[in-house]
């Protein structure tokens, strides 16, 4: 199980001194998608004044912060990472008491004064409800399970608050979100299939079928913007980045525009502009296919697989030694979300893997 307090503390002084743009109450809003123990796409309601940011997307993976332009509102991150361990569980109703006992242990071993007690949402989905009220700021974390998911949200209160105590309130908010939280499944059979015949994207290698020798790969594309659109930003217009709407507060046009310090818009090669959050560029998934995979794929590894190290040249190899690679598990090979590029030949067919270095590998 992945625990996300350490990050969230880290958060506040992150958070404290940006601002975010407020949504109305009833808001929703889609924060990816997520695709081991089946595909989903994550939406989920916000409060009254709060807004939601996608820190990390990956395939088991994916962790948001919610907050306020408000700097004494509370600060809020969710955290949705898959458990192969849990694999098998579909609710947090569904464990007995020993294995509650062995949850309440990830918490208490980490800090013996936090308080566990138990909830529930308003659907029924039970709650495990870590609380700590030793330390300033308090902190509260909510953690659950769906479908193999650890689902967990924590808030804190931030520097800024005069108290720094959590109210019933607060703290019924963070239920409230939960409940509305929701896994909408994703037909991946009945997508349309994007014009991939001679192309090259960044993907995401999701697993080897064996049963019919495919790989299910899920594509990914920079989030591009027009040049019209960013040509005609000023202060108070609004900006729409994958479907959500940030209000631009301050606009800095040098040789990347900088808006409200948060997003980087770099002129791409094809036209318009690609965007960046805090230097990462943003990416989004195109579709998620099964895909055949030909005796003569190459694969092309950048990639020492022992140091990690970034090769001079990178090493080729067939499909067979891939698949063998591959079979150790997408983790231990790095076939991350943002270090993978596939290409198609003419006809669509895979013709090309290339694990690229990151620094991050």
């Amino acid at each position: 199980m992945k625990k996300i307090i350490a990050l969230i503390l880290g958060l506040v002084l992150l958070l404290a001194c940006a601002s975010a743009p407020a949504e109305s109450a009833g808001t929703r809003a889609t924060l990816g998608e997520i695709s081991i123990n089946g595909a989903f796409s994550l939406q989920c309601g916000l409060p009254e004044g709060f807004k939601v940011t996608p820190l990390i997307v990956e395939r088991d993976q994916l962790i948001a912060t919610i907050t306020s332009e408000d700097p004494i509102k509370p600060i809020m991150v969710l955290s949705v990472a898959f458990d192969e361990s849990y694999s098998d569980v579909e609710r947090l109703n569904d464990l007995d008491d020993e294995a509650l006992a062995l949850l309440e242990q990830t918490f208490t071993l980490i800090d013996p004064t936090i308080e566990i007690s138990y909830g529930e949402t308003a659907l029924g989905t039970r709650l495990l409800i870590a609380k700590q009220t030793w330390k300033t700021p308090n902190y509260i974390d909510f953690m659950t399970i769906y479908k193999g998911y650890f689902v967990e949200f924590v808030m804190t209160a931030s520097q800024a608050a005069e108290e720094k105590t959590l109210s019933n309130d607060q703290i019924q908010m963070c239920i409230d979100f939960l409940t509305n939280l929701d896994f909408v499944p994703i037909d991946t059979e009945t997508q349309e299939k994007p014009d991939i015949a001679g192309k090259t994207f960044t993907a995401m290698i999701n697993g080897y079928h064996e049963e019919d020798n495919s790989l299910e790969v899920t594509l990914r594309q920079p989030v591009v913007l027009e040049a019209a659109v960013v040509d005609d930003l000023k202060e108070g217009s609004t900006l729409e980045i994958s479907g959500e709407a940030y209000t631009v507060e301050k606009i800095d046009r040098q040789d990347d525009i900088i808006i409200n310090e948060e997003f980087f818009l770099r002129p791409a090669e094809e036209g318009g502009y690609h965007v960046y959050f805090y230097e990462s560029r943003l990416l989004e998934n195109l579709a998620t296919l099964r895909l055949p995979v030909a005796e003569d794929l190459v694969f092309l590894d950048d990639i020492d697989p022992d140091s990690l190290e970034m090769l001079e040249e990178p090493t080729k190899h067939t499909a067979a030694e891939f698949l063998e690679m591959l079979s150790g598990g997408t983790d231990s090979v790095g076939f991350g979300t943002d270090n993978v590029l596939v290409t198609f030949d003419d006809a669509g067919n895979l013709s090309r893997i290339e694990r690229i270095y990151t620094p991050w590998q």
